[in-house]
């Protein structure tokens, strides 16, 4: 992960907020300080700070920095990416040759080590996802950063429904449910998002730690071979069992299963 600071020049080198960029999505996310308002925000960003919000996502961040680049379309923009070493048309690189400056504001941007971001933010991704699991019904289960686990209802929290209606339609894209990067959000398919602060208003707590599913998963989840020490048999014999459906695993790896350690127990396996 990358930071840059936001700052504003024409106001004594004012720090508005922060940009992360996260290499392996080439995605972007903003987040602006509490004590921003419409007057010093990017103006692209006046929307979300009426609303009081100043954790932006990923597809406003990348306007902002679109905004503050060369754009795709340029003439001649082939020769202005060779001049640069630049192979192929990248955001993020672009962004760093000019410290993010642009005609249409004072901005800039300046890179800082990640332990350098003020603290009011550091509080604020404690807000944000550590881990999310898909249960029945359209829930998630979230882990958030700051210990609290939820569980929330998607079908309360989905905006639009032409984005939603595939992750509706079919239980196994629901299921795939994925974080988004550092833990802004959860997502399906990279397209359809909905925000760690959305989730954290709409959920309800629970007692259950993360540790208490890494605990599950290290000591109820168990492979072939564990299975077939249990059971005194063979690897084959498992594999036979699998196929007569008389053992169902939770998981195929390759040639390995994973089970339940509950289900190999029980003595209704013959």
């Amino acid at each position: 992960m990358t930071v840059f600071e936001i700052r504003d020049e024409s106001n004594k080198d004012n720090l508005l907020g922060y940009l992360f960029y996260y290499p392996k999505s080439k995605r972007f996310y903003t987040e602006l300080l509490g004590s921003v308002d419409k007057w010093n925000a990017p103006f692209i960003f006046w929307g979300k700070i009426k609303k009081g919000e100043y954790s932006i996502g990923y597809e406003e961040s990348l306007e902002f920095v679109r905004q503050r680049i060369i754009p795709p379309d340029r003439q001649n923009i082939g020769m202005i990416l060779r001049d640069n070493n630049i192979s192929e048309y990248d955001e993020y690189k672009l962004l760093t040759l000019s410290s993010g400056r642009c005609a249409q504001d004072d901005l800039y941007l300046v890179k800082i080590d990640t332990d350098d971001v003020a603290d009011e933010i550091k509080a604020r991704f404690e807000l944000k996802l550590k881990d999310v699991i898909a249960l029945s019904d359209y829930r998630v289960m979230v882990f958030f950063k700051n210990g609290r686990t939820g569980i929330a209802d998607i079908n309360k929290l989905r905006k639009d429904d032409r984005l939603f209606s595939r992750v509706f339609e079919e239980k196994h894209v629901f299921d795939n449910v994925k974080l988004s990067p550092g833990g802004n959000g959860i997502e399906w398919s990279g397209t359809t998002i909905i925000s760690a602060e959305d989730i954290y208003a709409n959920s309800k707590w629970i007692d259950i730690a993360y540790a208490d599913i890494i605990n599950l998963s290290k000591n109820r989840v168990i492979d072939t071979g564990e299975a077939a020490a249990l059971l005194g048999c063979t690897r084959q014999y498992i594999n036979q069992l699998v196929n007569q459906k008389k053992l169902i695993p939770v998981k195929r790896i390759s040639n390995n299963f994973l089970f339940l350690r509950s289900d190999i127990e029980s003595e209704q396996i013959s």
